[in-house]
């Protein structure tokens, strides 16, 4: 829109601009978003759906490993909240959502790497960014924790995924499975109470591996 704006500017007599211009660049900023712009990103959702499906299809928990650790790329991408489509999926299918552990599993774990960065860090500031952000992702909000911390450094980062990946293999294992979606973390164990004992497992092996790797 900046781009074509900019054109129009000086291609446009002065006395028709301030008309011209903003209605040009809407039509044709709109035009090009439901054309080209919103069919790429759509396809390239489904993409992601459907390799996500695949990948927790694959047995012995290795298919919600690397799905674990491949969650939080996604909440850096913007992609993640098309994964309600799955939970609501398996909803509908049996009741069980086995979808939420995996999420809860990654979410924990940048969650626990944000809190060891915290601890560790002499710095007033970041142990100010660190700490609340740590626990919002523990209840299941991770964009502070993620942005404003591990992306930051990197290895939190990484090693939140290293974490994400343990717990999400360990609730395959275990059969961890939620009744309801729309949460996740601490407040997760408000639908989990069928597999209360493997969530609580999930997320101490997602916490721990992941705050001793940052």
């Amino acid at each position: 829109s900046y781009v074509i704006e900019k054109w129009l500017h000086k291609h446009v007599h002065e006395m028709f601009d301030l008309f011209v211009t903003p209605l040009v660049s809407v039509l044709i900023t709109g035009f090009l978003t439901l054309t080209v712009i919103g069919p790429v990103f759509s396809q390239a959702e489904s993409w992601v759906l459907d390799g996500a499906k695949w990948l927790i299809t694959i047995p012995l928990g290795i298919g919600s490993f690397l799905m674990g650790a491949a969650y939080a790329p996604t909440v850096v991408a913007g992609v993640h909240h098309m994964y309600n489509a799955i939970e609501r999926s398996m909803l509908a299918d049996n009741g069980q959502n086995i979808w939420m552990p995996i999420a809860t599993a990654a979410n924990v774990a940048q969650g626990a790497a944000a809190l060891a960065v915290g601890i560790k860090s002499r710095n007033k500031k970041i142990k100010s960014m660190a700490l609340p952000s740590s626990l919002s992702a523990f209840m299941g909000i991770t964009e502070p924790a993620i942005f404003g911390v591990n992306v930051r450094f990197v290895k939190p980062l990484i090693a939140g995924m290293i974490g994400g990946a343990c717990g999400a293999a360990v609730a395959s294992l275990m059969n961890v499975y939620a009744t309801a979606n729309g949460v996740t973390g601490l407040f997760g164990f408000l639908i989990t109470t069928e597999s209360f004992l493997g969530y609580l497992l999930t997320f101490a092996v997602a916490a721990g591996v992941a705050f001793i790797d940052s």
